[in-house]
């Protein structure tokens, strides 16, 4: 059985309410000829809502089951991050979608990091209602660390689920000379996952959540390269120590990739 876990889709109605409303911070337009432009990168695949098209794709592909989540810009950046009210909106849709699909598309359930308070209950309430086996997570919450103690609830129910959490690459900083040539996609996101996965092996959450099964996206950007480097830290003599890299880990660094999952989208 192939199963693709890295696509993205909307519901059109929700595309096309969102470029009405510029409220949601979500960067849509509608153009002339009935497509949707996306400021930054162009005019939107189709096949983001079409979901004929979607379904003629996957057979003609051979792909037995796709799980499908919103697009990043739409979920985080690095100035704002949904929250329950646009998760839960989200979620319906894609839900949606999963429904008209005949079995063939899987949802991954949003988590409103924006309102870390309450986003366990909504992951509970979101999997309990639609039926969903995984989650979409980006690599920061408005460029902050997903490490820290505001969001250990939310660590702990998706391990406590069982869900599958699909972690895509979101902008959590950004530097003037990534603005050019799209470096901020196809170079900072991809390192927007080493770091974000590095702080989480670090801090001791996949330590403290030894069931928790992440895939990251793009190849896990350098991750799967630096693993020597990130044990040297862990094990380094005299004065290249340093004590924050032992304090909540009790083995190296390259002994957590086993809950780690490559996807193979990297280009």
């Amino acid at each position: 059985m192939i199963v693709d876990v890295h696509a993205h889709a909307l519901s059109e109605d929700f595309i096309r309410e969102a470029a009405r409303d510029p409220s949601r911070g979500v960067p849509y337009e509608i153009l002339a000829d009935g497509n949707y432009f996306i400021r930054g990168y162009g005019v939107m695949d189709r096949l983001m809502w079409d979901l004929e098209g979607r379904l003629e794709s996957l057979t003609r592909r051979g792909i037995d089951l796709q799980l499908v989540a919103p697009p990043p810009p739409v979920v985080a950046n690095q100035h704002r991050v949904a929250g329950v009210e646009l998760t839960r909106l989200l979620n319906r849709e894609t839900a949606k979608l999963v429904g008209r699909s005949g079995g063939r598309l899987g949802g991954l359930v949003v988590v409103p990091l924006g309102e870390p308070q309450a986003a366990a209950e909504e992951i509970r309430r979101a999997v309990g209602e639609y039926g969903f086996r995984g989650a979409a997570m980006p690599t920061s919450a408005a460029g902050r660390p997903l490490d820290l103690p505001e969001y250990a609830d939310v660590w702990a129910v998706l391990e406590e689920l069982g869900l599958l959490v699909f972690m895509h690459s979101t902008t959590g900083a950004t530097r003037d000379v990534l603005a050019d040539y799209t470096l901020n996609t196809v170079v900072g996101w991809p390192t927007e996952t080493t770091i974000c996965v590095s702080r989480l092996i670090f801090s001791g959450v996949l330590e403290r959540h030894p069931q928790l099964a992440l895939v990251l996206s793009h190849g896990g950007g350098t991750l799967p390269y630096l693993r020597g480097r990130l044990n040297l830290a862990y094990n380094a003599p005299h004065y290249e120590a340093n004590p924050a890299c032992r304090a909540h880990i009790t083995k190296p660094p390259g002994d957590y990739f086993r809950q780690l999952y490559f996807d193979t989208v990297v280009a």
